[in-house]
């Protein structure tokens, strides 16, 4: 069995993603992704049999694999989670890429709010990167769930990302909304195998600075950075724009481009 490559993404570099891409035919062959696939798949058939089913689609890359997984079990119904601050490349590559039946949540945060939340603009501690998820992704997925009156969504979440996926990859939160992991045991290498196989274009995020270890979201909640300088810094090498707009509401952007001598 050949070695990992790349790290648990939260101390991952961008050179181990790009080194896997190159060579993954070579780290993680055919005939492995091969028996994962089929494993995987029938494993699906069993626990999505009879139920209304559907899953959460963020377009990151474990996103494109749920959809091709599901795809092949005739599941096409997905969702998309998003705010009002969106990178706008990346809402421009979704736009072109998602799923046929993708319904679209806006969840509402903008930039007056995140005004009044200074601690979730570029968040420095793991409370206030959970707490995101449960403002954005989860909120909309409960919605979605009970729009649909589903017995079951299923996400992209993996071991290999430090995700919780409950036992058996199945759970049930204290909402009563069911959510299902098929690829929580997936190495990064049989992911980038399948889209790399499969041909499916990837987001711009993860040719940004530390595109692959930080993955999809807002730029507001732009993950483990070292510092909130650090939070401006690479959102202002990705698009200045984002910056120039938010100094319109944020002092701390109106700050950050004075210190650059641009305000």
């Amino acid at each position: 069995m050949t070695a990992a490559l790349i790290p648990r993404k939260q101390i991952s570099g961008q050179q181990a993603w790009h080194d896997a891409w190159a060579n993954v035919e070579q780290v993680f062959p055919a005939p492995r992704l091969d028996a994962l696939v089929a494993r995987t798949l029938e494993e699906m058939t069993v626990q999505l049999h009879g139920k209304r089913a559907a899953f959460a689609w963020s377009g990151g890359k474990d996103s494109l694999v749920i959809e091709w997984l599901c795809a092949q079990l005739g599941v096409q119904a997905c969702v998309f989670a998003m705010t009002n601050l969106e990178y706008p490349e990346f809402l421009a590559w979704v736009t072109d890429h998602m799923p046929p039946l993708l319904q679209v949540i806006n969840t509402g945060q903008d930039l007056a709010w995140l005004r009044g939340q200074p601690r979730l603009l570029f968040p420095q501690t793991p409370q206030d990167n959970a707490r995101w998820f449960r403002l954005v992704q989860h909120t909309a997925q409960k919605r979605y769930f009970g729009q649909h009156r589903l017995d079951v969504l299923v996400l992209g979440r993996r071991h290999a990302e430090g995700n919780h996926c409950g036992p058996g990859g199945v759970y049930t939160n204290r909402e009563g909304v069911t959510r299902y992991s098929p690829i929580r045991d997936w190495p990064h290498e049989a992911v980038l195998a399948l889209l790399k196989r499969e041909g499916y274009s990837l987001p711009p995020i993860y040719g940004y600075p530390r595109g692959w270890q930080v993955g999809t979201g807002n730029w507001a909640q732009r993950l483990y950075t070292s510092s909130p300088e650090q939070g401006w810094d690479e959102t202002w090498q990705i698009d200045p724009a984002i910056v120039h707009e938010a100094a319109r509401v944020l002092p701390q952007a109106q700050a950050y481009l004075q210190r650059r001598g641009v305000a």
